[in-house]
């Protein structure tokens, strides 16, 4: 009796290391990048989640030449650019990231005018009759968000779950330790 209860709670042990080696969280590095027009501003949106936890990635976000942003992040980075808009923007994201290259992201992306120009009325002289003509504007203006798709026939890149091998490795030799350990323990009880 005393070994089936010895081998249950080996049973029970080896399926709690199971489900914690299950249980690892997936991440993956996730950007986010968005522009668009909001009310008469031009607004850029910087999201970027599940990087390396190290502050040993490094981000530049620029308008055209002038640089917006230049620093280092660790497992997350957030914030928000507003720009004038009276006219275009194009904005660049640069992200190294720390543990490898296949996750560093470079995007470009614009907005039109955000500024709507009203139409512009041309009044007759005050000799004529008074009355106002609308003349419609030469512009414009449509919001913009730009995010590149993958070339064609490019399969997506692998995402990273954050998980490490290592530690599937471990839960897997425990397992097995734990079988084996199970299994010893009952044979000597029987003998």
């Amino acid at each position: 009796m005393p070994g089936r209860v010895l081998g249950a709670i080996a049973v029970a042990a080896t399926a709690g290391l199971t489900v914690l080696a299950l249980a690892i969280p997936a991440s993956a590095h996730t950007p986010d990048v968005k522009a668009s027009c909001v009310k008469d501003e031009a607004v850029l949106t910087v999201n970027f989640k599940a990087y390396a936890p190290k502050e040993q990635n490094t981000i530049l976000v620029k308008d055209g030449e002038t640089v917006l942003e230049e620093a280092k992040f660790g497992e997350k980075f957030s914030k928000t650019f507003k720009k004038p808009g009276d006219v275009e923007h194009t904005f660049t994201i640069v992200v190294k990231a720390y543990d490898s290259s296949k996750y560093d992201y470079k995007n470009t992306v614009k907005t039109e005018k955000c500024v709507k120009t009203p139409p512009q009325t041309v009044s007759t002289p005050p000799s004529q009759t008074s009355s106002s003509v609308p003349v419609p504007s030469s512009e414009t203006t449509a919001p913009s968000t730009t995010v590149p798709a993958p070339p064609a026939g490019a399969e997506p890149p692998l995402a990273a779950t954050g998980a490490s091998t290592t530690w599937t490795l471990l839960a897997g030799l425990g397992l097995v330790g734990a079988g084996a350990a199970a299994l010893i323990l009952v044979r000597r009880k029987r003998a």
